[in-house]
């Protein structure tokens, strides 16, 4: 028979969950717990993928596996659907934390030391490409400096000039398309892609007071971010969309002027970090928004062969029937997926393409070389723009 004045660990849970309703500080209290001990269990994980890494270090198999990602995907959503938890969030928390991992390995296979980066990046502090270039920085092990630029033509100066070591720019998103700026930039500079980032866009309304929405005149934002809440803002028919510069320049502005019928759409960090009031979370057409940017540098960068890779490159074809066709039954031919096929005009040829391609494989790969060889001969140029580590690998 047990001691009666000992505690069982569950009478003790069962006591903290008991707090009456209106304890509001108790219940917080309760929950800063949980939540260090969310961040112990994220530690402890990270630590046996720092051990898994170890084992994989010499081998010859490929860092990820899919077919493992699948398996512990699965098994989440089990135990969410068991324990009466939304499966959407627990799906969404494992996928960052499988992501972090495959990253993490990456990152000990050349690790950086503490490393000081100089990026340069569009955009004001806390916009997406600055929230993206702080991301690629602290996934790599690390420190960053950062400076924000008016363009994209800007902060790619700035890499070819020699001021800065990358440039994070955004290449495309999945409500919004293309940037076509950037691909500019690519046609044109002479850089390298040497790594990827994806940024879920999770737009949100803010102001400098808490106000009802329906007393609103303005919304300031980039003009991609005005067209990625365009559902959302027709529901202000009474309110102004105002352009602006970039989403976190469009915060400030709203942060400085303290007009309370202004407010602006951008992160929930930038707003955060500038005061604002969150009038309204996800006001963005679609909830899976995300957004690709492209890291550059001036020369490209050596990447181990068990890390999945990506190849970028600009294709310019001859002006007659099925040439594109041609070019690209010679990926096909030689086994590699195509990511991405992107057309812009040819400048000063009017009503003649180029073609912006991705696909998996790197240039390292004796199969791949091959095939870039075949594309020269059957193609007008072909412009290598970088092989990097893939983090857009579709889990099926």
């Amino acid at each position: 028979m047990s001691d009666p004045t000992e505690t069982n660990p569950s009478d003790t849970a069962q006591i903290e969950t008991a707090q009456p309703e209106n304890d509001l500080a108790a219940l917080r209290t309760a929950l800063d717990l949980v939540d260090a001990d969310l961040v112990d269990v994220v530690a402890r994980r990270l630590s046996l993928v720092s051990q898994v890494g170890d084992l994989k270090s010499g081998a010859s198999g490929s860092i990820r596996d899919a077919a493992r990602e699948r398996e512990v995907l699965d098994a989440a959503a089990a135990a969410a659907r068991a324990r009466g938890v939304s499966v959407h969030l627990v799906r969404r928390l494992f996928e960052e934390l499988l992501h972090h991992s495959v990253t993490h390995q990456v990152a000990r296979l050349a690790p950086s030391d503490g490393q000081l980066l100089r990026v340069s990046y569009q955009g004001a502090e806390n916009a997406y490409s600055y929230l993206a270039a702080h991301k690629h920085v602290d996934d790599a092990g690390a420190v960053g400096e950062f400076v924000g630029c008016r363009t994209f033509r800007e902060a790619a100066v700035l890499l070819t000039d020699g001021d800065v070591d990358l440039a994070v720019l955004p290449i495309e998103n999945t409500t919004a398309g293309s940037i076509n700026g950037v691909y500019d930039v690519l046609r044109t500079e002479d850089l390298t892609i040497v790594g990827e980032e994806v940024w879920k866009v999770d737009h949100c309304l803010a102001g400098p007071v808490d106000v009802p929405i329906e007393s609103l005149t303005r919304v300031l934002s980039h003009p991609q971010a005005l067209e990625q809440c365009s559902t959302f803002l027709a529901t202000l028919p009474h309110c102004e969309a105002v352009a602006h510069v970039d989403t976190a320049a469009a915060l400030e502005a709203v942060a400085a002027a303290g007009d309370p019928t202004v407010a602006a759409i951008g992160s929930t960090e930038a707003a955060t970090a500038l005061g604002l009031v969150v009038l309204r979370h996800g006001v963005s057409n679609q909830q899976e928004n995300y957004t690709r940017f492209v890291v550059l540098a001036t020369e490209p960068r050596a990447v181990d062969p068990r890390v999945p890779c990506k190849t970028s490159l600009i294709l310019v074809t001859r002006h007659e029937q099925g040439a594109l066709l041609r070019c690209l039954e010679v990926l096909a031919a030689s086994g590699l997926s195509m990511t991405k096929l992107e057309s812009r005009p040819r400048p000063s040829r009017p009503f003649e393409y180029m073609f912006f391609l991705d696909f998996e494989g790197s240039v390292d790969d004796p199969r791949v070389g091959a095939a870039i060889e075949e594309l020269r001969m059957a193609a007008l140029m072909v412009k290598v723009l970088g092989s990097y580590p893939s983090k857009t690998v579709v889990r099926s």
